[in-house]
């Protein structure tokens, strides 16, 4: 038998088009989109159809600036709403000014980027005042903008990460030097073995090495018996069978799991299940004889509030997430990497093209990967914006070229995901997190944590702190530790204490100072196996019925177990005493509304009515009794349809700020409801 001509790597070419129209000439010029439609062979219609949907993309000519501020979380605690609507009155006519969501940059709040007509990318003035801002502006009206500020400035002489094993050095790709030894001792042991087995002979057994690794062309003929040896081995089955053989990733998986190394990204599921999930896809396609490729892709879309630790991950250890998606190329079989970044990291844009380069230059991947002895192109895909690219599913649509409304599922991403192919799809921290465990040990990474807990992981925390930023932590630190700790966030500003926590941007709610039985704590608590523990690490009474939050020890199932929310991300964020709960939820509720994708019914509707709800309450529009009795039951039925019916999770999330308000800010409540009214009296 030959060989069949490989396919061509996956290539988007809609949405990059639509990216290139819109830097060449600041917004989607209607002639540019009709000269691709007619050169490509897509219907206009399409074009617009895709473009509408992302907010990044405009259909009319922008004005010469444009400044968008963020007004979410960290930025509008530090007062860019109203930063927003002075400068809206000071600058002149021509001159745009937005209030936008998250840009990624919480920790020096508030964030604001400029817009100017021709310009690619736009630069970002961080932590400036509405004078600042106002200045600014006015100098790029005449082409004299100051110098802008940048990520980079943030790690000038910092420490390295932990979890870079090159100790800030280039990388050797030791990870994926040591799975290729593992891949290729067992190629050299099946190969004797099926020599011994079925007669192979010299020639035939370098056949077989090339036909395992992929280094066979297309036109070359393959002897049956080579290539029926080849699938047993690919497979893991019959005589190749076992971890020496066809079953060499088991061993690196199993460090994974030794680490109990799991999504990052907020869901939590183990990595060692996602990438036998692909792997295994993979060799059900080479059985039936389908199309064998798949897709790694990192998942660097971080749009949720208060997140920003893999926009530092990306621009400081780039080549930590190249490595783990050659890794994890070998390990399942993947033919394809991409790496997803909103577009709005372009500092780290720019540093992971560089790294992919150099990775290519050494033969770590391309479409002629030297080292690998396969093409294993690698690739940065832009994002056209939007929260919701977050969503894995999501995700993989912008990638496809099409709306990025997420997927009904099943069928899962791992056996049909981007092009209908198998697809993993995980974090920029997991991945990074790879190299490291392999390189060094599940148990090593596994030790790294503190209280019982395994591993160590990266938070971004703003607010009310004295020292925003990234920090990596021991898995199993308490929040104490990390608000007050000298080594990390330094206390809370004005030494005021702490009134509420968001453990994961809007999505997580917000959580009390102390949780209490009936009021934060799961029932029969005291029975808790957590709960017990917990209490035993900390030296709290078992049978207490509160813990203050800050005993609370920074590690999900541990949340899962014990908050009410059940939610640990990695966006956590502080509010000091004196913060209005109720306005804090109100903006984290218009938040949801805005960037709800529209696909389905429940998120909708459901976010555009709990935001008029939370905005009425606000605005003192309410009286106590219309809201305890009527508003309040039917805001709580509400709440558990969005939930219980939105496609995906940033439906299921809308619930979160408005119920935990309602359930442990009662008195943030009660100071926006207006005296109950007064119900006439029947005339006698």
């Amino acid at each position: 038998m030959s060989v069949s001509a490989p396919q061509p790597p996956y290539a988007a070419v809609l949405v990059p088009a639509l990216q290139r129209i819109q830097h060449q000439f600041g917004y989607l010029q209607v002639a540019a989109m009709e000269q691709f439609a007619k050169e490509s062979g897509i219907p206009l219609a399409r074009l617009q159809a895709v473009g509408s949907f992302f907010p990044h993309f405009r259909f009319s000519p922008p004005p010469k600036v444009t400044l968008h501020v963020c007004r979410d979380m960290a930025c509008q605690m530090a007062g860019s709403r109203k930063t927003v609507d002075a400068l809206k009155k000071a600058l002149p006519e021509g001159v745009e000014v937005r209030g936008v969501s998250c840009l990624g940059r919480c920790d020096r709040a508030p964030a604001a980027c400029l817009g100017m007509a021709g310009e690619e990318h736009e630069p970002y003035y961080l932590g400036r005042s509405a004078a600042e801002l106002e200045s600014i502006v006015r100098g790029a009206l005449t082409d004299t903008p100051p110098a802008k500020d940048t990520d980079a400035s943030l790690s000038e002489g910092a420490a390295p990460f932990q979890i870079d094993l090159y100790d800030g050095n280039p990388s050797e790709y030791l990870a994926v030097r040591k799975a290729l030894l593992s891949r290729d001792t067992s190629i050299l042991a099946a190969a004797k073995l099926a020599s011994e087995k079925f007669g192979l002979g010299p020639h035939q057994m370098e056949s077989f090495r090339q036909r395992a690794v992929g280094e066979a062309r297309a036109g070359i003929v393959v002897e049956p018996e080579v290539a029926a040896a080849v699938l047993a081995w690919q497979t893991d089955k019959d005589w190749a069978k076992g971890k020496e053989l066809g079953g060499w990733s088991e061993l690196i998986l199993e460090e994974f799991e030794a680490a109990d190394l799991r999504g990052m990204g907020g869901a939590g599921i183990p990595v060692a299940t996602k990438l036998r999930d692909v792997r295994d896809a993979v060799r059900t396609a080479l059985v039936r004889g389908t199309d064998t490729r798949a897709f790694v892709v990192v998942n660097g879309d971080e749009s949720e509030p208060g997140t920003f630790k893999d926009r530092e991950l990306l621009l400081r250890t780039p080549h930590l997430i190249v490595e783990a998606v050659i890794l994890s190329g070998l390990l399942t079989g993947a033919s394809q990497g991409f790496i997803y970044i909103r577009h709005e990291y372009t500092e780290q844009i720019e540093a992971c093209r560089a790294e992919i380069q150099r990775a290519e230059s050494l033969g770590m991947c391309g479409s002629d990967a030297a080292v690998l002895g396969r093409s294993f192109p690698v690739s940065v895909f832009v994002s056209p914006g939007g929260y919701i690219c977050g969503e894995q599913s999501a995700l993989i649509e912008a990638m496809s070229d099409r709306r990025a409304e997420p997927r009904n599922m099943p069928p899962k991403l791992e056996t049909n995901g981007l092009q209908d192919l198998p697809t993993i799809v995980s974090n920029v921290e997991t991945y990074g997190w790879m190299p490291y465990i392999f390189a060094k040990g599940g148990a090593t990474y596994a030790g790294l944590g503190v209280n019982g807990w395994k591993g160590r992981r990266f938070f971004s925390i703003s607010g009310d702190v004295k020292k925003p930023g990234v920090y990596e932590v021991p898995m199993g630190m308490t929040l104490r530790e990390l608000i007050y700790g000298e080594s990390y966030c330094g206390g809370i500003v004005g030494d005021l204490p702490m009134k509420a926590f968001a453990p994961s941007g809007p999505s997580g709610g917000f959580l009390p100072a102390k949780l209490k039985a009936g009021a934060g704590l799961p029932r029969d608590h005291v029975n808790n196996k957590a709960w017990i523990a917990l209490a035993a690490r900390r030296g709290v009474d078992p049978a207490s019925l509160e813990i203050d939050i800050l005993d609370l020890e920074l590690e999900l199932n541990l949340f899962r177990a014990l908050s009410p929310t059940q939610a640990l991300g990695a966006g956590l964020v502080v509010y000091a005493e004196g913060r209005d709960m109720a306005e804090q939820t109100l903006y984290s509720m218009e938040f949801y509304r805005n960037e709800s994708c529209g696909k389905c019914v429940p998120c909708r509707l459901g976010s555009q009515k709990m935001t008029s709800l939370a905005d009425s309450l606000y605005a003192g529009k309410i009286d106590a009794t219309t809201w305890k009795e009527e508003l309040l039951p039917l805001m709580k039925d509400l709440l558990g349809a969005i939930e219980l019916s939105s496609i995906c999770g940033l439906g299921r999330s809308v619930p979160a700020p408005l119920r935990s308000l309602v359930n442990f800010f009662p008195e943030d409540v009660a100071k926006h409801l207006t005296a109950p009214v007064a119900k006439p009296q029947p005339q006698s």
